[in-house]
């Protein structure tokens, strides 16, 4: 028995090169993870751990089963402060030639314009106290939409989120959560993770991916939500005005870029899962835009198309051990894999800061991080570490010296020029983002890489601002 036990040790001590990479290759993504903070997982952090502890005890105690042509931070190898160092972000230039080579490629045949109210925007939401409803739904509601809205929510949610979601008019579908058919891999030992939630219409997949057949289940059922769609994450986004109604040239499939030439598909969150599931270097390549997962539009029949496609990689991902990982944004892969590898009938790639749906996180986390990185070089704080907390606590203008008016909250932004294209990013008098034509974007995502303060003494003040007039 001894000489057994030492034969197995040794075996499990010689793992196969291949797998300990890829293994080694997640966990390196898993580890970058919680600095990038990258994705919405839809379901609140809390309420996610209390779901997953309880998902642990229910599985422990049943019998355990172990089976499942297109932006990313460059230099992730260095330091924080050498890859800001060493960043030289694209220009308003090049992202509008980029704007303007896409639009003249793009000879698919167009949809007649939308009308909001035939369309509809879908999120999971799940676990989230009001304020979050009260920021997606409350400002989409204030730009004059009248639409569908579709949440996925708790089965148990507290009265006032269902009071204000009713109030909205929206339409709620509860999200029952269960255990997992699948486990997750990730260590070098090949322990199943447990760091995952699955729902229980879709066990096979977990919850970062169930959302999209959710999702399809839920458009399926609006009969009355025949024309524009849009899936979305919604913890980290707020609206500026009527996505449906800004799109001149509707597509059946639109996804959207990140912030391109500085982020591509050569990052490891989307390049590497695919390398090692899919055995392709499609997506090793930094003249690709990255494009985000957590937001998509499209017509009713593109949307459901996609979702189709989307779960059918899904499939192939979830009955193979190496493409399974515990990683929380491995869909973002599987989106840009599908639309490069031209699975996606019809899919057109809509430019940075030129859609409907402005993805602001590449340049908010960069803004941030200058600031921070100007306070310490002006000497008004020891460390970065000290800095970050100043700037999260009075934000970009006092953080450097500048004169902050409280009856100017919606004026940000600083006003000395950080040297990152910032010029023309925001509108001083109402605080919104724009996009390169000068108008608000529709929809702001990734707006948390901004920092703490900027969520505190802007979101949640619009927020206020449009409560009070609702009175």
């Amino acid at each position: 028995m001894v000489r057994i036990s030492r034969q197995r040790d040794r075996e499990r001590r010689h793992l196969n090169t291949k797998t300990r990479s890829v293994i080694l290759f997640l966990l390196l993504g898993i580890v970058c993870w919680s600095f990038v903070n990258y994705r919405d997982t839809g379901i609140d952090v809390d309420y996610f751990e209390e779901l997953q502890e309880k998902s642990i005890r229910d599985k422990s105690s049943s019998s355990e089963s172990h089976s499942q042509d297109v932006p990313v931070l460059k230099d992730q190898g260095k330091s924080t402060d050498a890859a800001l160092s060493a960043l030289s972000l694209g220009g308003v230039e090049d992202q509008e030639d980029h704007a303007a080579s896409s639009a003249s490629a793009s000879t698919d045949a167009k949809s007649p314009k939308w009308d909001s109210a035939k369309s509809v925007v879908i999120g999971l939401a799940a676990g989230y106290g009001v304020h979050v409803y009260q920021q997606f739904v409350g400002s989409l509601r204030a730009t004059g939409y009248n639409g569908h809205i579709i949440l996925g929510i708790a089965s148990d949610p507290p009265s006032d989120v269902t009071d204000y979601l009713q109030k909205q008019n929206v339409i709620t579908h509860p999200v029952e959560i269960g255990t997992c058919t699948y486990f997750n891999y990730t260590t070098v030992d090949g322990i199943p993770s447990t760091d995952q939630v699955c729902s229980t219409d879709y066990p096979d997949y977990k919850i970062q991916w169930g959302r999209f057949p959710m999702a399809r289940d839920w458009l399926l059922q609006c009969e009355e939500c025949t024309d524009g769609v849009m899936l979305t994450d919604t913890r980290d986004a707020y609206f500026q005005s009527d996505p449906f109604e800004y799109i001149e040239e509707p597509h059946p499939i639109m996804v959207f870029e990140e912030m391109f030439p500085n982020i591509t598909t050569n990052h490891w969150l989307t390049n590497t899962p695919v390398e090692y599931c899919r055995e392709t270097t499609i997506l090793a390549n930094e003249s690709l835009p990255m494009l985000c997962s957590g937001s998509t539009m499209g017509s009713r029949e593109g949307i459901l198309e996609y979702i189709d496609v989307m779960v059918k990689e899904f499939d192939y991902w979830k009955e193979r051990e190496n493409c399974r990982s515990d990683m929380v944004g491995d869909d973002q892969a599987i989106h840009n894999y599908v639309f490069y590898n031209k699975q996606l009938k019809g899919a057109v790639a809509i430019p940075h800061r030129t859609g409907a749906i402005h993805v602001v996180g590449f340049m908010a986390d960069i803004i941030f991080r200058n600031v921070i990185r100007k306070r310490v070089k002006m000497g008004l704080s020891e460390d970065k570490f000290e800095a970050e907390e100043y700037v999260n606590s009075h934000g970009y203008k006092m953080s450097l010296g500048e004169p902050s008016e409280e009856d100017r909250w919606r004026d940000w932004m600083v006003h000395q020029n950080l040297g990152l294209g910032e010029d023309g990013f925001m509108d001083r008098e109402t605080g919104f983002i724009l996009n390169l034509d000068g108008k608000p974007s529709p929809q702001v995502h990734q707006y948390d890489r901004f920092g703490l303060h900027f969520q505190s003494n802007f979101v949640e003040r619009m927020v206020q601002d449009i409560l009070d007039k609702e009175k």
